[in-house]
């Protein structure tokens, strides 16, 4: 390699370098507001299922028993699924659910019993 092959070498290699640096300072911005919008969703996430649990402690105590997300609960496209594999993941039996539902509230507590599924018998 000649001095001339290196030359070009380092002035692509530069003008890389600058790109990089152009990118970095103009995506910064953007980084900054995404993680700012991630912020803003969770505190959202967070004061929705805050003021669902105050209308409706059934749905708090559900989803305490079985570790869910109301929300996520509440929007799933299938709930009987959802809850199928939450009480599947949690181990916690249907009768110990109920009993936590009953505990926390009277008021609404058949609504959110009627998504429960029901236990099996044993034969």
């Amino acid at each position: 390699m000649n001095d001339a092959d290196n030359g070009g070498s380092d002035a692509a290699g530069l003008a890389v370098r600058d790109k990089m640096t152009e990118f970095r300072v103009l995506v910064a911005p953007i980084e900054q507001a995404i993680k700012e919008l991630q912020h803003a969703h969770g505190l959202m996430r967070a004061r929705a299922e805050s003021e669902i649990h105050a209308i409706a402690p059934a749905l708090a105590a559900l989803s305490e028993a079985l570790q869910i997300s109301t929300l996520d609960l509440l929007l799933a496209s299938d709930r009987q699924a959802f809850l199928e594999e939450a009480f599947a993941a949690s181990n916690v039996s249907p009768e110990a659910v109920r009993e936590k539902v009953l505990a926390a509230t009277s008021v609404g507590a058949a609504e959110t019993l009627g998504l429960l599924p029901a236990e099996k018998k044993v034969s």
